[in-house]
């Protein structure tokens, strides 16, 4: 595997890692959460990580890589304001990742998609931010 490939499998393992994380966090997030619009908008969320860790293990494999990922040192966050502050720390280690991710390629499709995924990572920080900035107004 070439240098370049293999830097950019580690990158997507790490993508994927974070995405897990994601996943592994959210759904007891979900339940501290009152206000239905919030939680409906982390359960939006959920879903695009999913289906970004689907993605991700999809070029892994692509790639010659096997999609295997180590979780990060999560720990669960309590009160609306930790839960998001942790989320959009979080999505904007995403969208660095796929930054770097998308510089170890020269393949359209995969750009593509890391562009897709970085972007979809980035109306997620925006979203949670907005979310963030309003209970500091309340």
């Amino acid at each position: 595997m070439p240098e370049d490939r293999a830097k950019l499998v580690d990158a997507l393992k790490e993508a994927l890692s974070a995405e897990y994380g994601a996943l592994w966090l959210l759904p007891g997030h979900m339940a501290q959460v009152q206000d239905e619009e919030l939680r409906r908008q982390l359960e939006l969320i959920a879903d695009a990580e999913l289906e970004h860790a689907e993605k991700s293990a999809r070029m892994i494999y692509e790639l010659g890589g096997e999609p295997n990922a180590d979780l990060p040192q999560l720990r669960p966050r309590s009160g609306v304001r930790e839960i998001l502050e942790a989320h959009v720390e979080g999505e904007k280690q995403s969208i660095a990742i796929y930054e770097r991710a998308m510089t170890l390629t020269d393949d359209p499709r995969m750009r593509t998609m890391l562009a897709d995924m970085k972007r979809d990572e980035e109306g997620h920080q925006r979203l949670l931010q907005r979310a963030l900035d309003r209970l500091g107004a309340a």
